[in-house]
């Protein structure tokens, strides 16, 4: 294959071929045979390009073996799959976090792989340190209504996905729809701790139509998730509404 310095001296070439051409009669036997020689390199050039299927111009980027085409990456939490356009499920597995009632310990959420891999380990039990725990759904009644079916004290999932289009990934809270030439990855609802329980939680947006760790119904607590309502003490309301439960959507560009 040509390096890109290669193609630049193989074009020059070309145009002095072809404009030398028309002097045809005028031509002496050493410039005819570099004429050819120049052919014989563009045909060859031709058949690679179009065994690759690539198309060069004067402003494409030749990609060399240490380019790579990174796309954005987030967490659809609720769900154990990805959207089937343009996006590469990663892994799937749980949402876990730090226990409800624990005041220290971590408070963002993370999906671990339903396959773990591990490292050295003591299986002893210890009463320092962070502690992970499942997470389960909570206000049945609301659940029942806005994400169509009781999941109340069940587990829930999560899967890792990459967009293969898009490299920024954003999520907007109090929206169903992205904004300009941002494309939606998934709409849902925004979720969090309890306000009064000791752990602090970040928000999620979890899918509006979540799905369920099988054979996790038990209610044995530990992380839990409870929908956020809009509260008119310092926001502005209109354009919000006090107590209405805040939608989410996650967007790529």
């Amino acid at each position: 294959m040509y390096s890109s310095g290669e193609l630049c001296v193989l074009v020059f070439f070309t145009c002095i071929a072809l404009a030398v051409t028309q002097e045809g009669d005028r031509l002496s036997s050493s410039v005819r045979s570099l004429i050819n020689t120049i052919r014989s390199k563009i045909n060859n050039l031709e058949e690679e390009l179009e065994t690759e299927g690539s198309i060069c111009t004067d402003n494409d980027h030749v990609k060399t073996p240490g380019d790579t085409v990174t796309g954005a990456v987030y967490t659809r939490w609720g769900r154990t799959s990805c959207q089937e356009n343009a996006t590469e499920l990663v892994y799937n597995g749980f949402t876990a976090s730090s226990y409800y009632t624990n005041g220290g310990g971590a408070s963002n959420f993370l999906c671990l792989p339903m396959e773990p891999v591990w490292a050295d380990f003591d299986d002893s039990s210890s009463s320092i340190g962070g502690f992970l725990h499942g997470t389960e759904y909570q206000d049945g009644n609301r659940a029942s209504r806005l994400f169509g079916e009781n999941v109340e004290n069940q587990n829930a999932p999560c899967a890792v996905c990459q967009s293969m289009q898009h490299k920024n990934v954003l999520m907007i809270p109090g929206r169903t729809s992205c904004f300009g030439t941002w494309s939606k990855e998934y709409t849902g609802y925004l979720m969090t701790g309890h306000y009064k329980h000791d752990a602090s939680r970040e928000f999620i947006c979890v899918d509006a139509k979540p799905e369920k760790v099988i054979g996790q119904a038990a209610n044995v607590d530990g992380a839990l998730l409870y929908f956020v309502e809009i509260r008119c003490s310092s926001l502005i309301c209109p354009p919000y509404v006090n107590g209405r439960e805040v939608p989410c959507v996650v967007c790529t560009n």
